[in-house]
C-alpha cells in the first residue's frame, strides 16, 4: 500500500506592494502612471505615516537605473522590472544582489522575472 500525502506550504514574501506585482496603473487622468511619486501611507505597524517613493514605467513599477522601484522611508526598497519583482545585478564575487532588502538589511528576497530564486 503506497500513501502519498501532499502539503502546501505558503511562502511568506517580505514584499510591502504584493498588490502591485503584475499590475497596470493610470493616473487621476487616464493615462498609465510615468515617472515617480511620492505617498504618505499609514504605516502597518501602527507606528503613524511613512513616506514611499514608487517609480513607474508604462503603468508598471519599474527601477529607474540605480533606484529601485519601490522606496520606503524606514530603508525597505523593492526591485521591480515591468511589473515583477526582479534584480539581477551582482556582487563583485557574482552572488546576485537582493530584490527586496528589508528594514536595516534583514531579511532579503531574491527575485528573477517574478520568481523567487535563492542565492
Amino acid at each position: 500500500m503506497i500513501i502519498c500525502a501532499v502539503i502546501q506550504v505558503e511562502v511568506l514574501m517580505i514584499s510591502r506592494v504584493k498588490s502591485f506585482i503584475g499590475r497596470r496603473f493610470k493616473d487621476y487622468n487616464g493615462r498609465l502612471k510615468q515617472g515617480h511619486e511620492f505617498r504618505t501611507i499609514y504605516n502597518f505597524d501602527g507606528n503613524g505615516d511613512m513616506g514611499i517613493i514608487l517609480r513607474w514605467k508604462d503603468g508598471r513599477l519599474s527601477d529607474d537605473g540605480d533606484y529601485p522601484a519601490v522606496e520606503f522611508e524606514d530603508s525597505h526598497v523593492e526591485h521591480f522590472h515591468d511589473g515583477l519583482l526582479h534584480y539581477d545585478a551582482r556582487w563583485p564575487d557574482g552572488t546576485l544582489k537582493p530584490a527586496i532588502i528589508s528594514v536595516f538589511g534583514e531579511p532579503v528576497e531574491y527575485y528573477l522575472n517574478g520568481e523567487q530564486v535563492y542565492a
